[in-house]
C-alpha cells in the first residue's frame, strides 16, 4: 500500500535522521495498536535511510524467540552482510553462553542477568566488544538501527542496546523502536530507561482518519470516488491501514469500467478476511480466545461472561478487550463490523462453536438473561443442553413472532420440537410449528402432519386440536387422511360420553367453515353454538365470526352478515394465525355483496401486515383476494395480473387444494379478455384432486365452465356446472352470492337448446334468500333473458342492467348492455340499440373486453349499426342514467336521488359523471336546459323518472 496516510510521522523521523547525522544520536519509540502500520513506518523510513547514505541495520522481536539470549543483537549482525563479521559475532555469543557455534539454543536461558536494564560485568565486556565491532564496520557513517516489536526482544539484547546509547550520544546514530500499545508492558523497566533519555522521542501512531483514509484512496481512485467512499471503508475499517488494505484490495482493486460505479458499501471478502487473520494471529492465544468468545456472544458482554466462556481471568480479559479495542477490531464493546466476527469464526472449529454456544447458553440463563438471547445461542449450537431450554426456546419463539420475527421463531420451535422429551408438550409445540410453517410455506408444514395426526390418536394432542389438523390435512388433499382423523375424533368423543350438541359443534364448525372458503378462527372449532346463530333473528350484527357464519346459512351473505365484515375488519380484526379466516370470511362476504371497494381496501390494509411479518401464505391469500376484487371491478388485465403473483409467491404444492382461488380468477378474466389460448393453458395445469373437493374447486369448476361455454363446448360446460351444484347442496352451502350455479347452468341448458330446465333453474334461483343481491339477480335475469324473446326478453335485460350497474360488476354489465342493444336491434329499435351498443363498448373498453362484447353484438346487424353512431344527448344516457338526470335536473340531491331510486350514493355520483360527459355539461345546475334542447330526441320516460328502481 502507498504509504500516504503516515506522511507527518515520516516527516518527524527524517527530521530525526538529519538530527543524527550532526553528531547527536537519536531514539524514536514508535508505538500503535496492533496493525497500527509501525511495521511500513519502520521499512518505508528504513528504504529512504538506506537511499541517503546509512547503514541500516534491522531486527524484528518475536514472541517464539524472546527467550533466546541476544537473538535480536544477532539478528542486527546479520543485517550488517559481512560474512566474516557475522561469523565473528556469533562466535562471541556463543563463547559467552558456553556453547559450541552452530547449536540450538538452549530450552532456559543460561544468562542470569534477564533485567533488560542491569548489565553484569561478564555482559558489558560482550556489549563494548560488540558495540566496538560495529562502529568500525560502519566507520564514519550514519547508522540508523531498526528493532520491529520490540516488546518480544530478548533482554540482553536490550541491554547492549542501552549500553550503545548511552555510549555513543555523540556518534551519527538512530535508532528506531515499535511497539505494541499494550498493557502489561512486556519490558518496564527499560521503556522507562529509554523514556528519561534526552534524546528519546515518542511518536505515536493512531488509526487513521476519514480523510486519512481518502488520501489512501485516491492512490486508486479519483478524488471524487475516493471521497464519496471513505466514510464507508472507515466505518467498516475504524482507520485499521491493514483492514482498509483488504478492503482495497477487495474492492477498488478489481477490474472496473467506471470509479464512480463503485458500490456505497465496501466488498468484504477474502482479502478482508485475510487481513482479519493478521492482525488476529499477532496476538498470543488468550486475545484470539477473547476474540473467538466475542464473536460468539455476538454483541456487547460484561468481561465477568467473556471469561467464563474462555476460561480467562476478568482482569486479563479487560486488557485484552482494550487491546482489541485499540486495533479498531472492536466497536462499542463488540467485533465491529459483521465480516470481522464471521472471519473470527473461521478460527474456530464447528464442534467448538458449538460448545461455545451451549456454554454462551447456560451462562446466561443462569444469569437470568432474556429467554432471547439464551435461545440465539441454543439455536446456533443446534442443540440443548438441558430440558430447562425447550421453555426458553418456547417463550423465546412467541416473543420473536410478537416482533414479527418469523424466521427466529420457527428456528426455535423447530429445536424445541425435535429435542423435547415430553410426548405431550412436544405434540403441542409440532402443532404451532405446523400452523407457523402453514402461514409462510405449507408444504414445508406437510412432513409434520403425519406425526401430529399419530399422536393425535395416541392421546398426545389435545382432543379439539385434531380437527386443526384434519384442516390441514384437507389444505394438502389428504382427504382419506382427514376424515380418518375426524372419524377418530367422533368415536373418542363418544366414548368419552361427549354426545352434547355442545360437544359436536366443532366438527360443524369445521365443516363450515371449510366449506365458505375460510381457515377456522383459532378457536372456532370449540366455542361455536350452531344452534344459538340460527335463533338471534334481531336486527343487529353478529357479535362474532362463529355466529355471522351460522347467520350466513340462515339469511345468505347480505345484511347483518356484511355489517359484521365490515365492522370486524375495521376495528377487531388484525392478521395473525388466530384470525386469518375470519378475514378471509369477512372478505367474502364483502367481495359476494358487491362492496369490493371496501374489500379493496381492508385487502391492501391486510397485505401490508403480511409483508411486514413474512407470512408469504397469507401475502398469497390476500392477492388472490384483491385479484378477485379486480376481476369483480372489471379490472380484467389487473385481475390476471395478481392473480399470476398470488401464483408466483407459493408453489403449486404450497397452495394446495386452495389453488383453484388464483386459478379460477385468471380463467375467469382471460375467458372474458377473449384471450382462450392463455386459458387454455392454465387448464393444462396440474391441480390436486383433492381441490374439487374445497370451495376453491367450486370456482375452479366455473371457471372453466364459463370457459367452455366461451369456447363452444356446452357439454362440457354443462358437466363443470352441474358438479358444482351437486357439490354446494351436499356440502349445504348453497349460497347464490358465493356460487350462482344454477344461472351458469341455465347458460349451459340453453346453449344446448333447454330452455325450459334453464327458466327452472333460474326460477328455483330466484326464489332464494340471497337472489336481492343485486348483481345474482342480475345475471339470473340476464340468463332468463336468453330464453325470452321480444319485449319480454327487452325488459328482462333493461331490469339486469340496472341491477349490475349497482353490483359494481363492470364486465357483467358491459355484456348485459350488448345483449340489450342486440335485442333492440332484433325489435328495430335501430337507435336505441346503436347507443346501447356504444355504451356496451365503451364500458368493455374500460374493462379490456372489447372482443368478448363485440362478440355478444355481432348476431345479424347489431354491429354493423353502431359504424355510423353518432348519438349524442339524451339518446346517449342509459336508462339509467336518464332516471338520475331527470330527479336531478327537478332539484333533488345525491342522496334524495338514491333514496327514491334504491341505489347508493355512489352509484348516483357515477351515473352523473357519466351524464355531464355525455351531455357535455359541467354543473348540474345546466342539467335542466340541456335535457329540454334533447327533449325531443329524447326518451319519454324522462317524465317518470324514480317510478322503478
Amino acid at each position: 500500500m502507498i504509504f500516504a496516510e503516515r506522511g507527518s510521522e515520516i516527516a518527524l523521523l527524517r527530521e530525526l535522521f538529519e538530527q543524527s547525522q550532526r553528531h547527536r544520536a537519536q531514539v524514536a519509540l514508535v508505538e500503535g495498536a496492533v496493525a497500527s502500520g509501525k511495521t511500513v513506518l519502520l521499512h518505508t523510513f528504513g528504504e529512504e535511510a538506506a537511499g541517503a547514505g546509512a547503514l541500516v541495520l534491522t531486527a524484528m522481536g518475536s514472541r517464539a524467540e524472546r527467550s533466546h539470549p541476544f537473538g535480536v543483537l544477532s539478528q542486527l549482525f546479520h543485517d550488517l552482510h559481512d560474512r566474516q563479521l557475522q561469523s565473528w559475532a556469533d562466535d562471541q555469543i556463543s563463547a559467552f553462553l558456553g556453547q559450541s557455534p552452530g547449536d540450538p539454543a538452549p530450552e532456559r536461558d543460561p544468562v542470569p542477568d534477564q533485567d533488560p536494564v542491569a548489565m553484569k560485568q561478564a555482559t558489558a565486556r560482550i556489549a563494548r566488544t560488540l558495540c566496538a565491532a560495529l562502529l568500525e564496520f560502519a566507520a564514519d557513517r550514519p547508522i540508523v538501527i531498526g528493532i520491529d516489536d520490540v516488546q518480544y526482544a530478548d533482554a540482553p539484547s536490550l541491554q547492549v542496546l542501552l549500553y550503545l546509547l548511552r555510549r555513543l550520544k555523540t556518534d551519527k546514530l538512530l535508532v528506531v523502536l515499535t511497539e505494541w500499545t499494550v498493557s502489561p508492558l512486556a519490558h518496564p523497566a527499560f521503556r522507562a530507561e529509554l523514556l528519561r533519555q534526552p534524546n528519546c522521542h515518542g511518536i505515536r501512531l493512531r488509526p487513521l482518519s476519514v480523510g486519512q483514509v481518502a488520501e489512501v484512496l485516491t492512490e486508486y481512485l479519483n478524488e471524487t470516488a475516493a471521497g464519496l467512499l471513505a466514510p464507508a471503508y472507515h466505518d467498516v475499517c475504524g482507520g485499521n491501514p491493514l483492514l482498509l488494505r483488504g478492503l482495497i484490495e477487495d474492492g477498488v482493486l478489481r477490474p472496473m469500467d467506471d470509479q464512480n460505479a463503485l458500490p456505497a458499501v465496501p466488498s468484504t471478502e477474502e482479502s478482508f478476511r485475510q487481513a482479519v487473520f493478521a492482525c488476529l494471529y499477532r496476538w498470543d492465544q488468550s486475545a484470539i480466545d477473547v476474540a473467538r468468545g466475542l464473536a460468539v456472544l455476538d454483541g456487547p458482554a460484561e468481561p465477568g461472561i467473556i471469561g467464563q466462556l474462555v476460561g480467562m481471568e476478568q482482569p486479563r480479559v479487560v486488557k485484552i478487550v482494550d487491546s482489541l479495542a485499540g486495533s479498531r477490531l472492536l466497536r462499542d464493546g463488540q467485533l465491529r463490523h459483521p465480516a470481522v466476527r464471521a472471519a473470527v469464526l473461521d478460527t474456530l472449529p464447528l464442534d467448538d462453536q458449538v460448545g461455545l454456544h451451549l456454554r454462551a447458553a447456560q451462562l446466561l440463563h443462569d444469569g437470568g438473561a432474556d429467554a432471547t438471547a439464551v435461545a440465539r445461542h441454543l439455536v446456533a449450537a443446534g442443540g440443548i443442553p438441558g430440558q430447562w431450554a425447550v421453555r426458553v426456546l418456547q417463550d423465546a419463539g412467541t416473543q420473536a413472532l410478537a416482533e414479527a420475527n418469523l424466521r427466529f421463531t420457527l428456528s426455535c420451535l423447530e429445536l424445541a420440537q425435535r429435542d423435547c422429551e415430553d410426548p405431550v408438550l412436544r405434540a403441542s409445540l409440532t402443532l404451532s410449528l405446523t400452523e407457523l410453517l402453514w402461514s409462510c410455506d405449507p408444504s414445508a408444514a406437510a412432513r409434520y402432519l403425519t406425526p401430529l395426526k399419530e399422536a393425535a390418536v395416541r392421546g398426545d394432542l389435545e382432543r379439539s386440536k385434531a380437527l386443526t389438523v384434519a384442516l390441514q390435512l384437507f389444505w394438502h388433499g389428504r382427504t382419506q387422511e382427514a376424515h380418518e382423523l375426524i372419524a377418530w375424533f367422533k368415536s373418542s368423543a363418544e366414548e368419552a360420553g361427549a354426545r352434547d350438541s355442545s360437544r359436536s359443534c366443532p366438527l360443524k364448525s369445521l365443516h363450515h367453515w371449510l366449506h365458505l372458503g375460510s381457515q377456522p378462527p383459532h378457536n372456532g372449532l370449540e366455542a361455536l353454538d350452531a344452534d344459538a346463530g340460527a335463533g338471534d333473528q334481531g336486527a343487529t350484527a353478529p357479535r362474532s365470526a362463529q355466529a355471522a357464519l351460522v347467520t350466513a346459512l340462515h339469511e345468505g351473505m347480505r345484511g347483518r352478515v356484511v355489517d359484521w365484515a365490515e365492522n370486524a375488519l375495521a376495528t377487531t380484526l388484525r392478521l395473525s394465525s388466530k384470525t386469518m379466516g375470519e378475514v378471509q370470511f369477512a372478505l367474502s362476504a364483502l367481495i359476494n355483496t358487491g362492496r369490493t371497494g371496501k374489500a379493496a381496501a381492508f385487502c391492501r390494509k391486510f397485505l401490508a401486515e403480511a409483508r411486514v411479518q413474512q407470512t408469504t401464505t397469507w401475502e398469497a391469500l390476500l392477492t388472490a383476494f384483491l385479484a378477485e376484487v379486480s376481476l369483480r371491478q372489471g379490472a380484467l388485465h389487473r385481475a390476471v395480473e395478481q392473480a399470476q403473483d398470488a401464483l408466483r409467491l407459493l408453489s403449486a404444492r404450497g397452495w394446495g387444494t386452495a389453488i383453484g382461488h388464483p386459478l379460477s380468477v385468471q380463467l375467469f378474466a382471460l375467458t372474458s379478455l377473449s384471450r382462450h389460448e392463455e386459458a387454455a393453458r392454465v387448464l393444462r395445469q396440474a391441480v390436486p384432486e383433492g381441490m374439487f373437493q374445497s370451495p376453491s374447486g367450486l370456482r375452479y369448476l366455473r371457471a372453466r365452465g364459463h370457459h367452455y361455454l366461451a369456447t363452444h363446448r356446452p357439454g362440457d360446460a354443462y358437466l363443470d356446472f352441474h358438479r358444482c351444484g351437486e357439490l354446494s347442496r351436499s356440502w349445504a352451502m348453497d349460497l347464490p352470492e358465493m356460487v350462482p350455479w344454477r344461472s351458469d347452468l341455465a347458460l349451459a341448458h340453453l346453449a344446448l337448446g333447454r330452455g325450459k330446465a334453464a327458466r327452472e333453474l333460474l326460477a328455483e334461483q330466484l326464489a332464494m334468500p340471497g337472489a336481492h343481491d343485486p348483481r345474482v339477480r342480475g345475471l339470473s335475469l340476464r340468463a332468463l333473458a336468453e330464453a325470452e324473446d321480444g319485449k319480454r326478453r327487452t325488459a328482462l335485460l333493461r331490469e339486469a342492467v340496472d341491477l349490475l350497474g349497482t353490483s359494481g360488476d363492470q364486465a357483467q354489465l358491459a355484456c348485459a348492455l350488448a345483449e340489450l342493444s342486440r335485442a333492440h336491434h332484433e325489435l328495430g329499435e335501430f337507435s336505441r340499440a346503436r347507443l346501447l351498443g356504444q355504451q356496451a363498448l365503451q364500458l368493455a373498453e374500460d374493462c379490456g373486453a372489447q372482443q368478448l362484447c363485440r362478440t355478444l353484438l355481432s348476431t345479424g346487424d347489431a354491429a354493423k349499426s353502431l359504424e355510423d353512431s353518432g348519438a349524442d344527448g339524451v339518446e346517449a344516457l342509459s336508462d339509467a342514467e336518464r332516471r338520475v338526470a331527470a330527479l336531478a335536473a327537478v332539484g333533488h340531491t345525491n342522496r334524495e336521488i338514491a333514496r327514491e331510486l334504491y341505489i347508493t350514493v355512489s352509484t348516483v355520483e357515477q351515473h352523473l359523471t357519466r351524464v355531464y360527459r355525455k351531455l357535455n355539461v359541467k354543473q348540474r345546475a345546466d342539467l335542466p336546459l340541456r335535457l329540454k334542447e334533447s327533449g325531443d330526441r329524447g326518451a319519454p320516460e324522462l317524465a317518470g323518472a324514480g317510478s322503478t328502481a
